[in-house]
């Protein structure tokens, strides 16, 4: 009785998504409702066969999201990270398995003190790293330009020990860091940074994504302050991380 009521519930609520999803139907299940669903002797495998089909759409459909989003990345960053999804929610809903952990006017120090629980703890496939403007902008004093690739270099050890694939983002062009006007030559510093880290990168089997030298020559167009991405800035950054994205999931499948 329990299985008939309950299979009557489910047949009378979802008659319409049963009719569209029959051909889905295990060749076993789909001869078996065939054969018994007018007669009365086989009533009762009629209601079982019914929940078997519950189970399998259910399961089916479980499936096929874990086929949709097979893998999860952790974007990891400052502010740059964290607006991307503001400036771009398309580019997030299209690519759900991008996870943002972007927090505004973080140094490398303090994304490194987060990393174990923002990213270890989320078990990702691979993680992007993007830091050290703010350390340029010595938001939290001074540090040097070596100490800076040290830390993002600890965050990808740290990753590569949780077998997470590495990707050391480059720092953004630069033209001014306008809300420390004290820090003069700024983009050079960057330039400097970008160096350490592409050859850290290499020495330590990291993937270096660059984005500094796709966007320096219309930074003006790219820019609302001369360093935070506008909308055509980030539409730019999609399009870049996106290759680098595909190319990753390529060697994970």
């Amino acid at each position: 009785m329990f299985l008939e009521n309950m299979s009557q519930s489910f047949l009378t609520k979802n008659s319409y998504y049963l009719a569209k999803n029959y051909q889905k139907l295990p060749k076993m299940i789909k001869k078996s409702l065939k054969t018994t669903k007018n007669s009365k002797k086989t009533k009762l495998n009629y209601y079982v066969f019914l929940c078997l089909f519950l189970i399998y759409t259910v399961c089916n459909s479980q499936s096929n999201s874990e086929k949709l989003n097979p893998t999860k990345i952790v974007l990891m960053g400052n502010s740059i990270t964290e607006h991307w999804q503001t400036y771009s929610p398309l580019f997030f809903e299209e690519n759900s398995f991008l996870v943002n952990k972007g927090v505004s006017g973080q140094t490398s120090v303090e994304m490194l003190s987060r990393f174990q629980e923002d990213v270890i703890k989320q078990s990702p496939k691979a993680v992007y790293i993007l830091a050290g403007i703010n350390d340029i902008a010595q938001n939290s004093g001074y540090i040097s330009i070596d100490d800076i690739s040290k830390n993002i270099i600890k965050m990808g050890l740290l990753a590569q020990k949780n077998n997470i694939k590495v990707v050391i983002c480059s720092v953004l062009p630069v033209t001014e860091i306008i809300w420390n006007e004290k820090i003069k030559n700024a983009n050079q510093k960057v330039i400097e940074l970008n160096q350490k880290l592409i050859s850290s990168s290499k020495k330590n089997n990291f993937i270096y994504l660059d984005f500094y030298s796709k966007m320096k020559d219309e930074l003006s167009l790219l820019t609302y302050d001369g360093l935070h991405p506008n909308k055509r800035g980030y539409k730019k950054m999609s399009a870049i991380i996106k290759k680098s994205i595909e190319e990753i999931m390529n060697n994970f499948n």
